[in-house]
């Protein structure tokens, strides 16, 4: 009998929806309990593995990796701590230096030092590379990084303090109480009979009151069809979410910044952002602070009100890009730009991003993570604390790992920068503010005030040597004084200077031995020098012979002439003795390809060995030799080229990417090097050869890509005509 349609269909409907609900809760209980017993015996299936050859032991749920592994029950106690990790995560170990100078995080083996301080830290996932988007096993390096750490204004640090606390961990009783096996599988049978008999009732019922409802459907639909007008509107579906690649639009942005370009949806206080000179330079952030101070007070912003407009939003947005590519710069370290929800992945549990507007933009640079937006926001529409912005990406920069210098070159560019630009340098600068009173301006006087600091130091302290030059920060100090006099000396005799590390100077004096004096040799005009033993001799030594002038005058008694610049004015001057037309002709071509060889490394690239060979007319071909498996191999077939000549034609250029040992330093630089063969032309019977050096400042430098003038290093034509050379190049 059927129950009437008033009473009978939400009462079926009821009715359904229970046996829905009931289903899939009795079917939850029922995958929970098969993955709690698969869980225990997961982890009573376990035993320790110790290697024959002595390395350190593992656990394994079966076989261990190797038949000659002994292989030893687990106790109850270690089966339960097991079971506790695999729930809490990945295990982590930090090793944390004795005297508190490091504290690092590594995912198994030793300690860095016998002395460090090792407690075990859990992660719920490794922490994927922020370079790779494919996910890596525990084992690979982005596994054994540090947990990513979130930089955030502290504004909002005291809203961001919680975190998510561990899973709790079982006791050994906890793992040996419960059911066994066969209790829960009888348990399982049980509970899935009830939830078909339940399920079979509940389904009757239901398909009694299904013939009721569809027919109400029908005469619903017959109604509608006859009256459009009491129809509902249709709901409208929400649009769906398209991504957004934050990279492309920071660079977007910072290049409309760096052009004067417009934005979709405009941009707000263009011309006072134009006016801040944005120059990526830690003092440019004062500058930024100023406006967005300037901005507070004359327009008093409201937080909605600003963001309705997508003009003011990008003004937010280029100000949180920029300050990122600032950070990037200082560190030398990529930056990611991400969206909260990617960011998430790469956050420990404990660490969450929050859950606000300001964090819709995450930067994350080497294993830290910025929200500058937080910051810009805070200082618009809220009280503005003490952080300001110049101080936020100091803090985020000293906070990450400095990179190694490659070399001895790089540490004494590193070194130096730091210092006339009165930044931090890792491990601290001991008697940084005396230094900065001597006024050191790489000239000869600033070398014999030098010289007066070191022996008063000296006199006023008598320091140790074993301790002073073991301690970071004095050491630092002498290093940074044995750079500064290596550099000036070549400045002031126009000399090339190159710096060596032990290793490197052993290859060519055999018979060096090795000491802190000889950590660092400096190279002037291929004559060797150790700077390092003047400093530690006037300061550490019981009977100083030398000064630091005289030391000087004596290696600027090979001093060189100044090596002639090709200077961007060289266009627009008019040579005595203008070039044969053939001649001018391969001057030309050779700046050319300096040109096109500068355009390859304009993005950070390396330059290939390239060798450019002359055709019909004005053209020409590039023959690219970087398909060759090592450098040698490359530039012994490029010198092939240009010495056999083997098409024959009147001349052909090379260029290669590497340094230049000019008297500023060892500097990026691009050889061209271009050789006229004898018997081609007329006006070049014997021949003609000029190598020509074009450094440039690398794009990964924090002050960006730059190109400086070219050097003339050797040039076979007479001197008289350099001006030509130069207008034609």
């Amino acid at each position: 009998m059927l129950i009437p349609e008033r009473v009978a269909s939400p009462a079926a409907r009821l009715c359904a929806e229970a046996s829905r609900v009931t289903g899939w809760i009795l079917l939850g209980a029922v995958l929970a309990l098969m993955q709690s017993t698969d869980a225990l015996a997961h982890a009573r299936d376990r035993f320790r593995c110790i290697p024959a050859d002595g390395s350190e032991s593992y656990t394994s749920p079966g076989s261990c990796h190797s038949d000659t592994d002994k292989r030893e029950p687990l106790t109850e106690q270690e089966m339960a701590d097991a079971l506790a990790a695999e729930r809490r995560g990945l295990p982590f170990y930090r090793c944390t230096a004795a005297d508190g100078s490091y504290s690092t995080v590594i995912r198994s083996g030793e300690c860095p030092s016998d002395t460090d301080t090792r407690t075990t830290e859990y992660a719920q996932q490794a922490i994927p590379s922020v370079r790779q988007a494919a996910s890596q096993p525990a084992s690979s390096p982005a596994a054994q990084s540090e947990p990513v750490r979130l930089e955030v204004p502290a504004v909002q640090q005291a809203a961001t303090a919680t975190s998510a606390s561990a899973a709790p961990v079982p006791d050994a009783g906890q793992v040996r109480t419960g059911p066994g096996l066969f209790g829960k599988l009888g348990l399982m049978v049980l509970v899935v009979l009830g939830f078909f008999a339940a399920f079979e009732w509940l389904g009757r019922r239901h398909g009694q009151s299904k013939i009721v409802a569809q027919q109400a459907r029908r005469n619903t639909s017959d109604t509608q069809r006859s009256n459009p007008a009491t129809t509902a509107p249709q709901a409208l579906s929400q649009p769906m979410k398209t991504g957004v690649d934050l990279n492309q639009q920071a660079r977007v942005f910072l290049t409309a910044l760096d052009e004067g370009a417009d934005l979709p949806g405009g941009l707000d206080f263009r011309k006072a952002l134009q006016q801040s000179r944005l120059d990526y330079t830690l003092e440019s952030l004062d500058r930024v602070e100023r406006l967005l101070k300037q901005i507070r007070l004359r327009y008093s912003p409201q937080r909605e009100n600003w963001k309705s407009r997508p003009s003011a939003g990008n003004f937010c947005l280029m100000l949180a890009f920029y300050m990122g590519t600032v950070i990037s710069r200082q560190t030398k370290i990529p930056i990611q730009w991400c969206s909260r929800e990617q960011a998430a992945s790469f956050m420990p549990a404990d660490m969450p991003i929050p859950e606000a507007d300001w964090s819709r933009v995450v930067g994350i640079i080497g294993t830290s993570a910025c929200v500058p937006l937080g910051l810009i926001e805070d200082k618009l529409f809220d009280e503005p604390g003490d952080m300001t912005c110049r101080g936020y990406v100091e803090r985020l920069v000293a906070r990450l790992p400095e990179a190694s210098p490659a070399d001895e070159n790089q540490r004494c560019e590193t070194m130096l920068e730091a210092f006339f630009a009165d930044r931090d340098i890792k491990g601290g600068l001991k008697f940084r503010e005396q230094l900065k009173l001597i006024q050191p301006d790489y000239s000869a006087p600033s070398l014999e005030r030098l010289d007066q600091l070191l022996r008063s130091i000296r006199a006023r302290l008598a320091p140790q040597y074993e301790e002073f030059v073991n301690n970071a920060d004095t050491q630092n100090f002498l290093r940074l004084v044995a750079f500064y006099i290596g550099m000036t000396v070549a400045r002031t005799g126009n000399m090339s200077v190159k710096w060596l590390d032990f290793q490197q100077a052993r290859e060519g004096i055999p018979d060096l031995e090795f000491a802190f004096e000889t950590t660092s040799v400096c190279v002037l005009n291929g004559r060797v020098y150790l700077p390092l033993g003047l400093v530690t001799e006037i300061l550490l030594q019981p009977a100083p012979q030398r000064t630091v002038a005289e030391w000087a005058r004596e290696a600027l008694r090979f001093a060189s002439a100044p090596t002639p610049s090709i200077l961007r004015n060289s266009l627009l001057s008019n040579p005595a003795i203008p070039l044969d037309g053939q001649i001018a002709f391969a001057v030309k071509k050779a700046g050319f390809m300096a040109a096109w060889s500068m355009y390859a490394v304009e993005g950070g690239g390396t330059g290939a060995p390239t060798v450019f060979v002359p055709g019909e007319g004005d053209t020409g071909t590039f023959k690219d030799f970087s398909f060759y498996g090592t450098q040698e191999e490359a530039f012994a077939a490029t010198d092939g080229q240009m010495s056999g000549n083997p098409h024959n034609v009147p001349f052909q250029i090379m260029s290669f990417d590497g340094y230049a040992n000019l008297h500023t330093g060892r500097t990026d630089a691009l050889t061209i090097d271009l050789r006229i063969y004898p018997g081609k032309w007329p006006a070049a019977k014997e021949g003609l050869s000029m190598t020509v050096a074009c450094p440039y400042r690398h794009a990964d430098n924090p002050r960006g890509f730059a190109i400086f003038s070219p050097k003339l290093l050797e040039c076979s034509a007479p001197t008289a005509w350099n001006d030509s050379i130069f207008k034609n190049f």
